[in-house]
């Protein structure tokens, strides 16, 4: 399998107060750190004082991607979406006393997921990437 162009994934705060941040992240995940993003092609994970996003760098980077479960449409479903009422928890098995454990296997950015993990249950996400399997959480 040929090797993605981007090898290293770094760790970098958005301001120079986050920099602590940064580095107990980079602890935790094992991960190298900086203290700004470099133009060469790479991986970040850039910290910033409402999400942690992935930026990639390079000619033909695209835009920064989060997951926000916080606010915005996932926060309305998750507060006002039907609860275990809702197609995806039935379509689920969650029950009135049955709580199962989930496999996303399509996990994507693990918006379902979520949804199911409010609603007491124990999820496991998987994502296809690059032709292998990964586990994410």
């Amino acid at each position: 399998m040929p090797e993605h162009p981007v090898s290293r994934i770094f760790i970098v705060p958005d301001t120079p107060e986050q920099q602590s941040q940064v580095q107990t992240l980079a602890q935790c995940f094992d991960l190298p750190w900086r203290n700004t993003i470099d133009e060469e092609q790479a991986l970040y994970l850039l910290l910033n004082a409402e999400y942690l996003a992935l930026q990639e760098t390079g000619k033909r980077a695209a835009g920064a991607v989060f997951v926000d479960f916080v606010s915005g449409a996932v926060a309305h479903r998750r507060r006002f979406g039907g609860g275990r009422g809702q197609a995806l928890a039935r379509a689920a098995g969650l029950k009135k006393g049955k709580t199962p454990t989930i496999v996303d296997a399509t996990a994507g950015l693990g918006r379902d997921a979520f949804v199911l993990a409010s609603l007491g249950c124990q999820v496991m996400l998987l994502e296809r990437c690059s032709g292998d399997c990964r586990l994410i959480g």
